[in-house]
């Protein structure tokens, strides 16, 4: 796999990376977590995030030789959803 390929593979799990860390930031408030702490949960989770989503397109690319974008596929199956 290129440097490129898995570039892509980053930048498109990245919308996906960012909604964790913001889930995992809200959480911590609501729950009432001291600031740092907050912090270092949602980069931890926001780093897993990206890391699981952009092997699993890169693996996928590696497979099939056909690149898959997550967030291509989210927004169509979210357009197809609408009535």
């Amino acid at each position: 796999m290129s440097a490129r390929s898995a570039l892509i593979a980053c930048l498109d799990a990245l919308p996906f990376a960012v909604l964790a860390a913001v889930a995992a930031v809200a959480s911590g408030r609501a729950g009432g977590l001291a600031t740092t702490l907050i912090g270092a949960i949602a980069a931890a989770v926001g780093v897993a995030v990206l890391t699981v989503l952009a092997t699993m397109s890169a693996n996928r690319y590696r497979e099939d030789g056909r690149a898959f974008y997550f967030t291509r596929a989210v927004v169509v199956e979210g357009l197809l959803s609408l009535p």
